[in-house]
């Protein structure tokens, strides 16, 4: 479902969603639930949505809209910083912890929202990586790919299997590490 065509009635019904999800886990969210909730019958559901799991992921497509935008006048560093404060505060939220347990258990669900979802703000992230690099502020030698990777796994990490939300000054901590070895030393040429 493209969020930009969305009905009053999907919009209800991702609000219930979201609702529900407040009150209890991905494991007893029902579409009757959901239905009830939003005022509609079950089969109006399934017009839009096959599966639960493409509720949750089109709930939190809505719920993230507008949250990971990239300021292009910013630093790298300070856009990093920023993102992976965001995803975490993202993730942590109902919605997407029950997003988390949808893409532990549906290996097509977290196939789509990488393709949806991911891949687009991997491609803006480029970008800046690009506009970084041009600046001056980074090296263009570097694996970006593992280190977009390396930036985000740790906050899947410590969300899923420590439960807990990663401070700023752990994120900060991140970034600096990760970056390290892409920082111009002075007089050295920048690739």
């Amino acid at each position: 479902m493209e969020l930009e065509k969305t009905s009053r009635r999907q919009l209800c019904i991702l609000a219930a969603v979201a609702e529900a999800l407040a009150e209890h886990d991905y494991a007893q969210l029902t579409i009757e639930d959901v239905a009830s909730r939003a005022g509609v019958g079950k089969s109006t559901i399934y017009r839009w949505w096959k599966h639960k799991s493409d509720l949750v992921l089109d709930c939190f497509k809505q719920h993230t809209a507008s949250v990971f935008e990239l300021d292009f006048e910013q630093s790298l560093t300070s856009n990093l910083e920023q993102q992976l404060t965001k995803l975490t505060h993202a993730l942590q939220h109902p919605i997407g912890r029950a997003l988390l347990a949808v893409m532990a258990q549906n290996r097509e669900t977290a196939g789509e929202f990488f393709q949806q979802y991911l891949l687009p703000r991997r491609e803006q992230t480029r970008e800046l990586i690009q506009l970084a690099i041009q600046r001056g502020e980074i090296r263009g030698d570097y694996p970006f790919e593992l280190m977009l990777d390396t930036l985000y796994a740790p906050i899947h990490y410590q969300i899923l299997f420590f439960n807990t939300v990663p401070h700023q000054h752990y994120i900060k901590q991140l970034v600096a590490l990760v970056l390290a070895p892409l920082h111009i030393e002075q007089g050295q040429p920048h690739a």
